[in-house]
């Protein structure tokens, strides 16, 4: 498991909202958010479709790759659901107590992006770069 990809970037207000408007469709907050967190991010996205404004997926360190990231899971500010996720089964979060160490966080992701890049990797008429991760071209 590697969600350090978090750890740079940004993303847009509609992709994570429903953890500040409407959780469990009920117009709640996500218990697992940090408060004042959510209440920054409150100020950023104000409603559930804004898809314009985007805010840093690792606040304080969004354009820098580091191991932030996981300082910022610790403290549950972790923007995405998936992120929260990684402290609620033991196993996951030993992981990311591990990765607070940026050494082993540099070689952990380093093995990763190894891994990945052994994975069937397609060209031409049979695979694609996608310009939107989560969208067929």
């Amino acid at each position: 498991m590697n969600a350090g990809g978090h750890t740079i970037g940004v993303d847009h207000c509609n992709t994570f909202s429903s953890r500040l408007y409407n959780f469990t469709g009920r117009s709640d907050q996500d218990p697992s958010l940090n408060r004042t967190y959510a209440s920054f991010l409150k100020t950023q996205c104000e409603n559930l479709s804004d898809n314009t404004t985007f805010v840093p997926m690792d606040p304080g360190s969004a354009l820098k790759f580091d191991n932030n990231y996981y300082f910022t899971v610790k403290q549950n500010k972790g923007l995405f659901q998936s992120d929260a996720a990684l402290l609620a089964n033991k196993g996951s979060r030993k992981i990311v107590d591990e990765l607070l160490d940026s050494k082993k966080f540099f070689t952990e992701f380093a093995q990763a992006m190894k891994r990945m890049g052994a994975i069937g990797v397609v060209t031409g008429n049979e695979g694609e770069i996608r310009k939107k991760c989560f969208v067929v071209n």
